[in-house]
Order: structure tokens, then sequence, then C-alpha cells
């Protein structure tokens, strides 16, 4: 929404979009290499679903790797099925990930960009520049007030 607005500059988005992605695989990935046999993670991987992907994709690792992020509900366990059930090195997993977080950088911040440009062609004479910092900085805000009172209330 701020690249579509000017706000922020569109490769900018497209690094930042890129960046957190594949720094969430990254750590996802090596977590579930440290706590590969920790009984969350055993427990995560025995879910049916889990067992599905891993009878699917075990055989092809490199492949689970370039799509995961793109199949919906596959961004935390697919990290995990290949860092426990499959023999995929770092040396593999990281530049595979880093270019399918590239592809899925370009393609979510140009879709939100077009998604942009619609929403101020529609409504554009409601909205001003500064509308999606507004409501960023209101939904932080009302985040942070409803974190603060379960912590208070929980301290009861």
């Amino acid at each position: 929404m701020l690249a579509g607005k000017g706000l922020f500059p569109l490769w900018g988005a497209i690094l930042a979009a890129a960046a957190g992605g594949w720094t969430t695989d990254l750590a996802t990935y090596y977590g579930a290499r440290y706590f590969r046999s920790h009984p969350r993670v055993l427990r995560a991987l025995s879910h049916p679903w889990a067992q599905r992907m891993t009878r699917r994709f075990a055989g092809r690792p490199r492949v689970l790797c370039a799509v995961f992020r793109f199949i919906p509900g596959a961004r935390f366990i697919a990290p995990v099925l290949i860092a426990t059930a499959t023999g995929i090195r770092s040396r593999t997993y990281l530049p595979i990930t880093f270019c399918s977080a590239m592809i899925w950088g370009i393609l979510l911040v140009t879709i939100g960009r077009k998604i942009a440009l619609l929403v101020t062609y529609v409504w554009g004479h409601v909205w001003s520049a500064h509308g999606p910092l507004v409501v960023a900085g209101a939904a932080l805000v009302f985040y942070i007030l409803k974190v603060t009172w379960r912590y208070f209330r929980s301290a009861e």
C-alpha cells in the first residue's frame, strides 16, 4: 500500500518483503534442525497434513524448498519438514529459498501495488496519501493496548 501511494520505493518494498519472508524461513529451518527431537516438533510432524506432505514431497525436497511459500498453510510446517525429514543441507536450502523469496516478494508487492492503484482509483477522493500510515499506526496502538490489557488481566 505504501509503495502504491509513493511513500515507499517499489524496490524497497520488494526487498523488505523478500528479506522478511526469507528470514522467517531460515529461522524456522534452523530452529527445526536444532530442536528436531523436541516433542512439539515431533507432534507437528505427526499431524495428518504433515504426513501427507512428507509422503508427497520428501522424495523431492528441492521442489518443496522452491514452492512451499506458495502453498497456503505450508509456511511453517514445510521448513520443519525439510529440516527434519529430508537430508537437504543448508548450502542447498539457502539459494533455493532465496530465489523463491525474491519471486514471492516481487509477486506480492506487484499485486499489492495494483490493488493500491485500484483502491486509489475507486476511493482516491476519500483517502489521503498518509491514510495507510494512520491506519497502520492505529492498528499498532490497538494491538499494544490489547496485549497490555491481557498481561495485566492475567496477573490478577
